[in-house]
């Protein structure tokens, strides 16, 4: 008979868990390399940097060839590595965090790739995971609770509906949002400002199905003040909003962010009549600057309410916006939106421990 010699593969991924295979059979290792690079980006570090940083003995290539997989760091290098990029070890054996792929979804007209899930699955579960930690070591509750939870979606009127009672869960009055991103970090949602692939302006998930997750990308090259302010809402409707199975949930998301920046009866009493021949863009431009919501937005809720003719509806987008989707011209909310919140904690953990 013939015995079977030892064999040993390493099978090395960019993405996924590394397998040892000892006579066929696997032995799981788990550290993943992407886990590190995402952390190392996200910190800011170059690898130089993360090589000085670090409070260990530890090669410029030698972190490189951990982030791609070809070496597999001993258990003291990832405790220094964790130290220094401010999570637990469990960090970079997927034991920490859990970030809820299924519901990741986006804002855009583009598809994202298997590689754009897995840099965002590595880099959300680096930002929620060191942002939980610091709200924990300075003793920080993280609450959030979804004053919608018992509000399912099937038609306008429900999307209206939630918008108010939304405003009037969180006190918001009828008036102007300005800061909804800060408005949106003071309920428990914890919002990250990053570079998004092209055509995606926003995601949401949930942490640990808990912790409602939102990433936006507040580039100015990339969007502007008012479509930052629709995307955040949009996808605050994914977070808190139940959808029955018929209904088209980006429509209604869409619809829901509308309605919450600019309240139905709010928009009727600005426009002077539930129904309207003609919208004019000296009034529509004026709004804008004071509700922080495009010309395009206000045309779709005229619409939506039936305050103006689908003739008339057309027209704007044919002859008017349609032309100048920037809306150049047309008006600027002078008002900025801007996250802050994260910053604080961080603040006041080096404090606590300098």
């Amino acid at each position: 008979m013939i015995k079977y010699m030892l064999i040993t593969l390493v099978l090395f991924t960019q993405y996924d868990i590394l397998y040892i295979f000892v006579n066929k059979k696997p032995m799981k290792i788990s550290f993943i390399p992407i886990r590190l690079r995402e952390a190392r980006k996200m910190c800011g570090y170059s690898l130089d940097q993360l090589t000085k940083a670090a409070n260990v003995r530890v090669t410029r290539q030698s972190i490189y060839n951990y982030e791609r997989g070809v070496m597999q760091p001993k258990p003291d290098m990832v405790k220094a590595l964790a130290e220094t990029l401010g999570v637990n070890e469990s960090f970079f054996y997927g034991k920490s965090t859990k970030i809820d792929m299924p519901m990741l979804r986006s804002t855009g007209d583009n598809m994202l790739s298997e590689e754009d899930l897995h840099q965002l699955e590595a880099m959300l579960s680096y930002w929620a995971e060191r942002y939980l930690l610091m709200e924990k070591k300075i003793g920080l509750k993280s609450v959030f609770s979804n004053p919608l939870a018992d509000i399912k979606v099937s038609t306008l009127d429900d999307i209206i509906l939630a918008a108010d009672h939304l405003r009037e869960a969180w006190k918001c009055g009828s008036g102007p949002l300005p800061a909804v991103l800060r408005l949106m970090e003071r309920k428990g949602v914890k919002i990250l400002s990053a570079e998004l692939p092209d055509e995606i302006w926003g995601l949401s998930t949930f942490a640990d199905e808990t912790h409602p997750l939102i990433v936006v990308d507040m580039r100015p090259q990339k969007t502007t003040i008012e479509r930052l302010r629709f995307t955040a809402c949009h996808e605050l409707a994914h977070i808190l909003l139940h959808f029955s199975d018929d209904c088209n949930v980006e429509k209604m998301c869409n619809k829901f962010a509308n309605f919450f920046l600019f309240p139905k009866q709010t928009f009727i009493e600005e426009m002077g009549s539930e129904h309207r021949e003609q919208l004019t863009l000296e009034e529509m431009i004026d709004l804008k600057e004071l509700y922080g919501v495009s010309i395009a937005a206000q045309v779709h809720a005229a619409w939506d309410i039936r305050m103006i003719s689908r003739e008339h509806y057309n027209w704007w987008y044919d002859e008017r916006i349609n032309k100048n989707s920037q809306e150049e011209g047309w008006g600027i909310y002078s008002f900025p939106e801007t996250i802050g919140r994260e910053k604080r904690v961080e603040a006041r953990m080096k404090q606590n421990n300098p």
